[in-house]
């Protein structure tokens, strides 16, 4: 199979070394995961990664998702490995981020961010799967879509987006209306928005049962659909193990829907 050179392959391989670590860890503390979207979609597709992707995304059930988090906040067991520093700060019983974060503590990479070039820790994204009624899910979708617009208009105040585009030229007004005139600093709130999007998000996922069908992802404020992150729970019974870069890695026991 045809794999990526240079640079990319680098983070991906590094990348593989957290999820190795993750994937050990969640073993040793009885933790359920899977690999999810282009991860997945690389392990069946080229037992590995996509030639051009670069980072790796797993799901998590609420329950588990809640004891890993709590577990890498406090634990000590790998100086290397551990959760993005200055985030996930917990408001109640969940954290108001849309995903965890694993990096490696250890190791710096370059990439371009937001049209910036940025140097950062290596990371997987870590999504978790919340239980949601079906009879809600309209209403839910709504206030969704509201709430992510105002987090994205208000995500536009933290870098400027150099493209001669409607949104670049949107963006490049919200930026300096914020940053140089201090207009709008309280609808404008990235923090903010983020917590009311996350509220939305929770209102209605806060019971396991039987009579809930579907699983929801918070991956849905990076896709243009959301509807799409609504998934049935029969797919995600007992994970199957996959090949992914000759190792083995738990995937939904139906990953075929994907």
């Amino acid at each position: 199979m045809e794999k990526a050179t240079g640079d990319l392959r680098i983070i991906q391989l590094e990348a593989l070394e957290i999820l190795s670590f993750f994937d050990k860890l969640c073993k040793e503390q009885g933790f359920t995961y899977y690999l999810a979207y282009g991860t997945l979609l690389g392990a069946v597709r080229h037992k590995g990664f996509i030639p051009w992707d670069d980072d790796v995304d797993v799901w998590m059930p609420r329950n588990d998702y809640m004891k890993l988090l709590a577990f890498l906040k406090t634990s000590n067991t790998d100086a290397r490995f551990g959760l993005s520093e200055g985030k996930y700060k917990v408001n109640g019983d969940r954290p108001a981020e849309f995903q965890m974060r694993v990096i490696d503590k250890t190791m710096q990479i370059s990439r371009v961010f937001a049209g910036k070039q940025t140097v950062m820790h290596p990371w997987i994204d870590v999504f978790c799967l919340d239980v949601f009624p079906e009879n809600k899910k309209e209403t839910y979708l709504k206030k969704f879509k509201k709430h992510l617009f105002m987090y994205k208009v208000a995500r536009c105040k933290t870098f400027l987006i150099e493209e001669d585009s409607l949104f670049g030229k949107a963006n490049k007004i919200i930026y300096t209306l914020h940053n140089k005139f201090h207009l709008f600093k309280h609808v404008l709130n990235e923090e903010k928005q983020k917590d009311k999007t996350v509220a939305t998000l929770t209102k209605h996922q806060n019971t396991d049962g039987d009579n809930y069908k579907e699983y929801f992802c918070y991956a849905a404020v990076y896709l243009p659909q959301p509807a799409k992150c609504f998934f049935s729970k029969e797919w995600f019974a007992e994970p199957v193990q996959v090949e992914f870069e000759g190792k083995s890695f738990s995937a939904p026991k139906d990953w075929m829907p994907f």
